[in-house]
Formats: C-alpha cells, structure tokens, sequence
C-alpha cells in the first residue's frame, strides 16, 4: 500500500512538473510587448492584428495607435505627463545581427511647424504628404535620411534613396487641434559589420502602419 501512495505521489509531482513546465514556456513564447509589464499596461492584449501589432492607448493624454509586438518600451526613457509624453521602443532581441532598431515617440498637444522639423531631420528638408485612410483629417508627413559621420566625427546627411535610410522621421497633425506626434525610427549598423542596404519602400511601410493608426482624443 506504501508504494502504491509512493508511485501516486510521484506521478503527481511529474504531471506538475510537466504542467509547470508548460506553462512556462507560453509564458516564454508571449511577443516582447506583452511581457514587459510597463508596455502591457498601455496595451488592449485582445487587440493583436494579422501581421503583429497591438493597440496601445496613452493614460494621460487620449491618443492611441498601433504598437509592433516584437517591441518593448524603454523604461528609463518613458516621460508621460498631461500635454507631453515621450517614450523610445526596441526590439526585445537583436534577431537581425547586422542592425540595431530603436523607435521613439514624441506627442505633444502643442503645435509644431513642419518645414522645420523635416529641415532638422530629412535629407535637404524633403517629405512626403500623405492622408489618412479614414475622415479624421490628419496630416501625416515623411521624411529620410542616411546619417554619417566624416573623420572628424561631423555629422554628413546622404540621400536615403543612394544609400539607405537610416532614419524615417514622421509627423502626424490633427488639423483641429495643436495636437502633433512625432515617430523618429533609427536604424544602426554596429561598427565592424556589413549590413545590406535598408529598403526606402519597406521602411515608409512600418512607418505609414502606424502613422495610419493613429487617433488623438475627441
């Protein structure tokens, strides 16, 4: 009778095991966005698109827009305060060896002029002008460039078409209001590694997904 309540006392603990074990690994496999604690909490975790992305929603200031899975924000980098709110994303793993992607959002409901935020930022101040997909009359605008640095460290931007974009920068409008966000998305190529030419259409992309996305308050 004693190895009878043995062997039943065994087979639980492996069927616990086995069950723990399990359940570790969805935990392990759920996409980066959903595992970091402080991303999750802005996330509705039921609102996962075919191709990757949630719905995230600002606490403070009403917008929301649509947030790649594989990311993760950066807790020291996170700033959200009424009228203001400032975050940078990255992926939880480096999967493409050769780049390193950092994204980062700047909202603020205070107007911002556009030539001068693409002459800062784009190659010769150029962008594009695009509408949203729906009647909220948003004013989306992208712009590219290739940054480099000569031997003296000094800043050289390049035509994104030649050699790549490094940086897409995108301002999206409310007409309505003074409302802006800013999307800067960063693309590193780590010293002493070849990385292939970053793809000018795939990049304007990504970053019209989530520009297109996006909704400030009412």
């Amino acid at each position: 009778m004693r190895k009878r309540y043995v062997f039943i006392g065994f087979a639980s603990f492996l069927i616990i095991m086995a069950a723990g074990g399990w359940v570790f690994m969805k935990l392990a496999d759920r996409p980066a966005a959903i595992k970091d604690s402080l991303t999750a909490s802005h996330l509705d975790k039921e609102s996962r698109t075919d191709d990757g992305f949630y719905l995230y929603s600002s606490k403070k200031n009403g917008y929301s827009m649509l947030f790649p899975e594989e990311y993760a924000i950066e807790g020291l980098t996170f700033q959200e305060k009424k009228g203001f709110e400032s975050w940078n994303m990255s992926p939880e793993e480096n999967k493409e060896k050769a780049l390193q992607r950092s994204i980062k959002i700047l909202y603020s409901d205070s107007d911002s002029i556009v030539e001068a935020f693409f002459e800062r930022y784009s190659f010769e101040g150029k962008y594009e002008t695009f509408n949203t997909n729906d009647s909220s009359g948003y004013e989306i605008y992208i712009g590219y460039v290739h940054n480099d640095f000569d031997e003296n460290a000094k800043l050289i931007m390049r035509d994104p078409a030649k050699y790549g974009p490094s940086l897409v920068v995108c301002m999206i409008k409310n007409s309505d209001t003074s409302e802006t966000l800013k999307i800067h998305s960063l693309t590193v190529c780590p010293e002493k590694s070849s990385c292939e030419k970053v793809s000018l259409q795939s990049e304007k992309e990504f970053m019209l997904r989530m520009a297109e996305s996006i909704k400030f308050k009412e």
